[in-house]
């Protein structure tokens, strides 16, 4: 073999004179030869010539063949090359075997830096463990799967990507590896968000809106198969805000309302919510431990609003709040009787003279 490697695939015919040993034959053919000259008749070397022919024809079909595949190869991996989307393939052992320029951009490093490589050489540890596992799955069920994850990337940042992995399978029936496609989807998930607080926020205040609220109040009735059975609702309305906007403006008013917006929902958490009702007018909807402590919250954000966003006027002090409570039981009410219960509790308030808290009994 040793003569093969310097020859490569250039036709070799060794001629010799004299009698050639068996085991000399063998070692000359071991070494990489393509044919044996060892006698000087004519006949002789014109079969070994007619041999030779036939070799360096089969020899140039090969070649023939070989290069077409290479160029399909190539014509495959420039189509790949002019993709957008990140494209990559991995043998069952997760090693790179194959990309796309979009992907090789997308980890930050050449092609030829990232063939052989693994998940571990461009992602933290638990981050690529995480990922492999995923590759295991795929390979174990032998379909496709989608994953949604966040991935940051070289001179861009933080991205959310659509992963989509497939099996490979091999002629034997056994498995070649997987392909994966990355989507960009964080325009999308942007956009959606954006869907999502235009469906749930009011735009001035930014404060949720009274379809979000039912909607966490219609969930309750499921929260409380799940163990959770306190709840509770407020209905909150800022004092004299007409004045406010009849004396010093409408500019002011929206300004008295966010600021009273951003200390109410400064209370905000899991288990507090706090929606914009319509005008001046707001609900709020407790549940667990905080629906316990409500009163004593609720007693919090009204002294909060009382010392930062009330507003002097002609006829005193204004953008105070006040506030009607009530327990709410969705298996002894619905959630528009609480309300009306909570609404009753804050005309007591109004009529007891504003900047209070009345619980409805």
């Amino acid at each position: 073999m040793e003569l093969r490697a310097i020859c490569g695939d250039t036709l070799f015919i060794v001629a010799v004179t004299g009698a050639v040993s068996a085991e000399v034959h063998a070692a000359l053919f071991d070494a990489g030869i393509d044919d044996l000259l060892s006698e000087e008749s004519p006949q002789h070397l014109l079969r070994c010539l007619l041999r030779a022919r036939r070799h360096l024809t089969l020899l140039h079909a090969q070649e023939r063949k070989l290069d077409a595949l290479q160029d399909k190869l190539d014509a495959w991996q420039d189509g790949l090359d002019h993709l957008p989307t990140p494209i990559y393939i991995k043998d069952v052992a997760g090693r790179y075997i194959g990309c796309n320029t979009a992907f090789s951009q997308f980890v930050g490093t050449e092609r030829h830096h990232v063939i052989g490589q693994t998940l571990a050489d461009f992602l933290p540890h638990d981050t690529a463990e995480a990922h492999r596992e995923s590759d295991l799955d795929v390979m174990r069920s032998g379909g496709v799967i989608r994953v949604e994850t966040d991935v940051c990337v070289p001179d861009t940042g933080m991205r959310h990507v659509m992963l989509h992995k497939a099996c490979i399978a091999a002629p034997d029936g056994g498995l070649r590896g997987i392909a994966g496609v990355l989507i960009d989807i964080t325009e999308r998930k942007e956009l959606e968000a954006r869907l999502t607080a235009a469906a749930e926020r009011d735009p001035l205040t930014n404060a949720f809106n009274r379809r979000k609220f039912f909607q966490v109040a219609a969930s309750a009735v499921e929260r409380i198969s799940q163990g959770e059975t306190r709840f509770a609702v407020a209905v909150i309305d800022i004092d004299h805000f007409k004045v406010i906007n009849d004396q010093l403006g409408h500019g002011e008013g929206d300004v008295t309302l966010c600021s009273i917006v951003d200390t109410l929902r400064a209370y905000e958490d899991d288990g507090v919510l706090v929606a914009r009702a319509g005008g001046e007018e707001f609900f709020a909807f407790f549940s667990g431990e905080n629906a316990v402590q409500a009163e004593q919250l609720l007693e919090r954000m009204r002294a909060d609003i009382a010392r930062y966003c009330q507003v002097v006027t002609e006829i005193g002090t204004a953008g105070t709040i006040s506030i009607g409570l009530a327990d709410f039981d969705p298996m002894q009410e619905s959630i528009d009787q609480a309300l009306r219960r909570a609404d009753l509790a804050l005309y007591r308030a109004k009529r007891d003279g504003r900047n209070r808290l009345c619980k409805a009994p």
